[in-house]
């Protein structure tokens, strides 16, 4: 499937362009602790928000000898993250030429990287050049885009500032869910090829659903039909089993029954359901709900998928990010009271499998 090229506005994710030279702008020669904290503070929103991406080949491949020219302290930084997969280098297919090293025309860069590219993050004196004043974080190319700025002061950019804001800014009662998919967790299913979701109460909505067809507010179905439109996601749910619900028998294989409804209900869909059920009780299973985006980011939320389950929120949601290691220690600590699973697994994703 062919991901949505980048637009004016931009979501959670930033398509970052940056010119080779500018990763070894001399920040080192006026502080060499300025230079670690400028390259720890864009390395932490590149993890979260960042795709870089280059025009070509040679551009992708100066960059990398450049960070083997940094400081060690600062170019193991990067390196580790580039090796780890965390921090992704993208060429542009077909790629263009000049590269932005060579390009000192703006009008140029926007019709090249324009409806591709977000952000450029140039070297100083090259961002002067290309119309950045000195008293300014960034200029926007003709058209609005891509936003023009510098790598000293990348993550005061309009682009990598809001992408920031819409993370961690609440869904307010009343905001529709399909804006909300759009610019806060589309971009970042569309760069995860994994998802988490720990929820205690989604299996038990999904089988008031499917099982006992009832009008159950299930905001794992909309979730799920959304993340199926990306190709090869595979979703891990870790999610609670109960005695009854309102004197209906809720346990394990009724949950399952339900999951394994809604997985067929999606069709042919290329998304992987992988299903870890966990007996109720506070001790096993906590009120926390997150879902986590591969190694890119952990959103909690309080009401956890029920905030999706209408067309427009009911009540304004605290939206809080949470650290990538807090989230993996919630889920293991629920993963290891779970319910053994039969040896052909919870659910199949097989649609030939449904009798």
């Amino acid at each position: 499937m062919k991901q949505p090229e980048s637009g004016h506005d931009t979501g959670v994710v930033v398509g970052v362009g940056i010119d080779p030279a500018a990763i070894g702008e001399p920040i080192a020669a006026i502080d060499p602790a300025l230079a670690r904290s400028v390259h720890e503070e864009l390395l932490e929103a590149l993890t979260i928000h960042g795709r870089v991406v280059f025009t070509s080949i040679e551009d992708r491949n100066g960059f990398v000898d450049q960070i083997a020219g940094l400081p060690s302290n600062v170019g193991k930084l990067w390196e580790a993250l580039i090796s780890s997969g965390r921090i992704k280098l993208e060429v542009l297919d077909p790629p263009v030429n000049p590269g932005l090293a060579q390009s000192l025309d703006v009008q140029e860069i926007a019709e090249h990287l324009g409806r591709r590219v977000d952000l450029v993050l140039l070297e100083r004196e090259h961002a002067e050049l290309l119309g950045v004043p000195p008293d300014a974080f960034s200029v926007e190319a003709p058209g609005g885009s891509p936003e023009l700025g510098r790598l000293s002061t990348a993550t005061r950019t309009r682009a990598l500032s809001r992408a920031r804001e819409l993370v961690d800014a609440p869904i307010r009662a009343g905001d529709n869910r399909e804006e909300i998919w759009r610019d806060r967790l589309a971009p970042f299913v569309a760069v995860s090829k994994s998802v988490v979701i720990y929820d205690r109460y989604a299996g038990v909505h999904a089988a008031r659903r499917f099982v006992y067809k009832l009008r159950s507010r299930d905001g794992l179905t909309w979730l799920m039909s959304k993340i199926a439109q990306y190709p090869g996601r595979r979703v891990r749910l870790i999610t609670a089993v109960m005695e009854e619900d309102a004197g209906r028998r809720m346990d394990a294989e009724v949950i399952a029954d339900g999951l394994q409804e809604l997985r067929w209900s999606l069709g042919e869909a290329d998304v992987m359901l992988d299903v870890i059920l966990i007996p109720d009780g506070a001790k096993r299973f906590g009120h926390d709900r997150h879902i986590r985006f591969g190694e890119r980011v952990a959103l909690a939320l309080g009401p956890g998928l029920q905030t999706f389950s209408t067309q427009h929120a009911d009540e304004t949601v605290t939206v809080a990010r949470l650290p990538i290691a807090d989230a993996r220690d919630r889920e293991r600590g629920s993963e290891r009271n779970q319910l053994r699973p039969p040896p052909e697994g919870w659910i199949t994703n097989r649609r030939s499998a449904q009798g």
